[in-house]
């Protein structure tokens, strides 16, 4: 988000949530940033499965995205809302195994305390209840009700500093 094509470009994607983070060694984006060319990464729905609602609105992203780069001739779709910008987020993940019940849905807000998600063994009892540690929104988040021991549980992301700015329709410099 320091960077004023790939904000444009993750803004024009027209996301529920941005992350801001700079990628990791060896990935594709941190390779293409490296050698000068603008890079974001989209990550839609569950995994595992095709969501054609989310297929769909990606897809207009991308095309804006390449409208605005000036590989399509066509008009950008200025998007509707704006999206909630995260400076960093976190995965919480499963000291103990069995079955799961992740409390709050994808793009909840949830308060520092809060519960987040259960294991329970077999029976019912109580196993592990685990809370947020500091207020945030919900990234993403376990589907499968049977968990392992280090399973990831729920991605959170915490606002800070604003990178606010609704996109715009021209072209990059």
């Amino acid at each position: 988000m320091t960077h004023s094509v790939c904000k444009q470009m993750a803004l024009l994607q027209a996301p529920q949530i941005i992350v801001h983070n700079t990628g990791s060694d060896g990935s594709l984006r941190e390779a293409a940033m490296s050698l000068g060319k603008p890079a974001i990464t989209v990550e839609i729905g569950n995994p595992s499965s095709f969501q054609k609602t989310y297929i769909m609105h990606a897809l207009q992203g991308v095309e804006n995205v390449l409208s605005y780069l000036g590989m399509l001739h066509e008009s950008v779709e200025t998007p509707e809302m704006f999206p909630t910008i995260c400076v960093k987020s976190h995965w919480y993940y499963a000291e103990h195994g069995c079955t799961l019940q992740v409390k709050p849905t994808v793009n909840q807000w949830v308060k520092k305390g809060e519960v987040i998600a259960i294991v329970r063994n077999i029976f019912g009892d109580l196993v592990h209840r685990y809370v947020a540690e500091e207020d945030g929104v919900v990234i993403g988040r376990n589907v499968d009700p049977v968990c392992q021991s280090g399973d990831r549980l729920i991605l959170l992301g915490t606002v800070g500093r604003d990178f606010a700015q609704r996109p715009t329709s021209t072209k990059p410099h």
